[in-house]
This record gives C-alpha cells, sequence and structure tokens, in this order.
C-alpha cells in the first residue's frame, strides 16, 4: 500500500510524494511521466525521435542493440541532441568502437560508469548529463557516428523519457 500527497515548495514547483507501506519516500515533479520511445526496425543504424508539439522530454536513459554486418570498419555510437533546426547542440560519443560481424549492447544514461572498453565482451555504459530537458521540436539521434554500413547495420533502440505536456 502507499500513500501521496501533492506539495508546493518555496520556489512554486510542486512534487508528488509517495510513501510505500515499507516507508520509503518517492519524489516526483508533478506533472511528469515516463513513457519509452522505441525504433526496433532493422536495417538502420541511424535513428532519430523528435520531441512532439507541446511537450517535453527528460532522458533517462537509452539502451542500444547494435549488430553489425561483416562489412569491414569499425562503427562508433553516438548520441546527438539537435535544436528545432536541427543544430546540434550535445553529442555524447561511445567509449569504445564496435568491429565488424559483431553483437553489442549499450547504455546511455545519466549516473552510469563510463567505459572505455567492453565489459563481459558485449556491453558498454556511457555517462549521460542528467537533468537535460529537451522542449518541443529537438531531436535525439542515435546512430554510427562512422556510417560504416548504415543501411544494413541492425540498431534497436529503446529511450526511456520523462515527459510532460507544456
Amino acid at each position: 500500500m502507499a500513500y501521496g500527497n501533492t506539495t508546493k515548495d518555496g520556489t512554486g514547483t510542486f512534487y508528488h510524494i509517495v510513501v510505500t507501506a515499507d516507508g520509503h519516500q518517492i519524489v516526483r515533479l508533478a506533472g511528469w511521466s515516463s513513457s519509452v520511445q522505441a525504433d526496433e526496425a532493422d536495417d538502420n543504424s541511424d535513428k532519430e525521435f523528435t520531441v512532439p508539439a507541446n511537450t517535453e522530454w527528460e532522458i533517462l536513459s537509452i539502451w542500444i542493440e547494435f549488430v553489425s554486418t561483416a562489412v569491414v570498419g569499425d562503427r562508433q555510437l553516438c548520441v546527438e541532441i539537435q535544436d528545432d533546426s536541427d543544430d546540434v547542440i550535445l553529442q555524447v560519443r561511445a567509449g569504445a568502437v564496435q568491429a565488424a560481424s559483431s553483437t553489442r549492447y549499450y547504455t546511455f544514461a545519466p549516473s552510469v560508469v563510463d567505459l572505455t572498453a567492453f565489459r563481459d565482451t558485449d556491453y558498454l555504459s556511457t555517462a549521460f548529463p542528467a537533468g537535460l530537458v529537451l522542449p518541443a521540436g529537438c531531436d535525439v539521434r542515435v546512430y554510427d557516428n562512422a556510417a560504416v554500413d548504415a543501411a544494413a547495420d541492425d540498431m534497436n533502440v529503446q529511450m526511456l523519457v520523462r515527459t510532460r505536456s507544456v
């Protein structure tokens, strides 16, 4: 059982506070909810997500499953934030490259270890700025920075965002 209450701090910001049955307190900004933005189409290593009109997103995490073809070349995954004119305002690159004919798993998120080598042969995490709120019209682009075999490599992206209407 949990109970909740909405409160306002001295700055006028509203928070929703939930206390679980075991006494743990969970605090959320009122009006925010979580959603998953996903693109699992094969034969494409360049994905783009656009923040809808009248909406804001805060990126909580990005999970990527990337299968490279046999075409020779090192792939380097990149997450790029673009404004509504497609100007780059942030770019975060994975700390290691991926070779041909391999499957790797990536996490881009705040507070993760920024790895420069694959852990357990196939997992890489990359730190991403916390608290970055994207206004409507911004794009989140996830892609192979080297574009080795962009039309044939398989990239599946699951992005967890906190979202609210504005």
